[in-house]
């Protein structure tokens, strides 16, 4: 008897135990406009970020998020501690509206946000007890020492260290105010400051235009550069004043900075026999974004005659007719695509892609005869069922085209 009231005494407790909710984060679930204002005046109040874990019920890690890192007793101590602890479902009326406010489409995704409601730090995936605690208590250490590094930075007190490190902070909660502090302290560089690692990084997000003085500095200390911070890093800084010049460059037209670019600015970080597809492609790219479609000709047939091989010809040919088709659609541009296909066909007469897509072009400029010939050409090149589906589907298009209905 006492051994059946030992074993249905620990059933019971066992169901109970069971049944029983394991300590978390004190989160509140976030329903209406009334709990979410409420959340962040507390925020204000304490002087706190708010944690928000934006789930949904089929995320298979949000509910691991749930049994394995809310529930541990660091985590639960530091945040309940440190932050304002919200749970909003994406998919209920009031989370849409919030999770596009955010931009938010991967799941859990885990929000540090200001009392202003704006994104401090984000999150996504799932994350073990460790690392989310360690992520918070950096978040909320930056978070702490804010006000005292503004108001040094106000009163002209503030080391350079101090310095970077409110860049830092603000660059996820002011950008404006992060790149005005950023680019006054960028104008004061002496040349030993270009041996911190720090500085290469800031200068390379806040001042890398190609005719500043940080970027003549770099150029002119090349050696001195890669010798202090590794090839790598001096690359990376190359490759951002390229990007970020190239689009200023399209931006507003100027051919100056384009000239910059593949004269000065390629040669740092390609070898010589990368730079003639390197300034191709750059050159390429600003006259077509600014369809200045006469120069882009230029640049095309340049490249395709003077720095291919003949075996490389048809694949250029083909990527370039791609390109266009899908980005920059006209008349002008099925002529040249026509013209350029024509060129890769004298060279591989024999080549199944290069006749089916000239066969596709033609049709395209309404000349339905000769895209009939290329296409039934290329049948006779097909080598297999996936070839002879594509030239089916190419044969529907033509027809289309020619019916009015494409």
């Amino acid at each position: 008897m006492k051994v059946h009231l030992i074993t249905f005494l620990l059933l019971f407790s066992g169901i109970l135990l069971g049944n029983e909710q394991l300590e978390q984060i004190a989160f509140t679930t976030i329903k209406n406009n009334q709990e979410w204002n409420a959340a962040f005046e507390k925020a204000k109040r304490e002087g706190k970020l708010v944690f928000a874990d934006v789930f949904t019920d089929w995320c298979s890690y949000c509910k691991q998020l749930d049994e394995e890192v809310y529930t541990n007793p660091k985590v639960i101590s530091f945040f309940n501690e440190n932050f304002v602890n919200i749970k909003l479902d994406a998919e209920s009326d009031f989370g849409i509206p919030r999770a596009d406010q955010f931009g938010i489409s991967d799941y859990p995704t885990l929000l540090f946000l200001t009392e202003d409601q704006e994104i401090f730090q984000a999150l996504t995936g799932f994350l073990p007890a460790t690392a989310l605690n360690a992520y918070g208590q950096e978040f909320q250490r930056m978070w702490s020492i804010l006000p005292a590094l503004e108001e040094k930075y106000d009163s002209k007190i503030i080391t350079k260290d101090e310095r970077l490190e409110l860049i830092s902070i603000l660059e996820v909660k002011d950008q404006n105010k992060a790149r005005e502090i950023a680019q006054e302290y960028i104008t004061w560089l002496r040349p030993e400051d270009y041996l911190d690692i720090e500085t290469v990084w800031l200068i390379s997000r806040y001042e890398n235009q190609v005719t500043g003085s940080t970027f003549r500095y770099m150029k002119a200390n090349k050696e001195l550069m890669i010798e202090t911070h590794g090839i790598n890093e001096f690359n990376d800084y190359m490759s951002a004043v390229y990007n970020d010049n190239l689009q200023l460059a399209i931006k507003y037209g100027d051919a100056d900075i384009l000239n910059k670019l593949v004269i000065d600015v390629l040669p740092e970080f390609l070898d010589a026999a990368q730079l003639p597809k390197a300034r191709y492609t750059t050159k390429a790219l600003y006259y077509a974004q600014r369809e200045e479609f006469d120069a882009f000709k230029l640049e095309v047939n340049s490249y395709m005659n003077n720095h291919l091989a003949r075996t490389e010809k048809a694949d250029f040919a083909l990527n370039t007719t791609y390109d266009i088709i899908e980005n920059y659609p006209s008349e002008d541009m099925y002529q040249f695509t026509s013209s350029l296909l024509g060129q890769a066909i004298a060279e591989e007469d024999k080549n199944f892609e290069l006749n089916s897509i000239m066969g596709y072009t033609k049709g395209l400029l309404g000349d339905y005869k000769s895209a009939s010939e290329y296409l039934e050409k290329a049948k006779t090149l097909a080598t297999g069922a996936e070839e002879l589906a594509l030239l089916d589907s190419l044969f529907e298009a033509v027809k289309m085209m020619k019916e009015g209905l494409y």
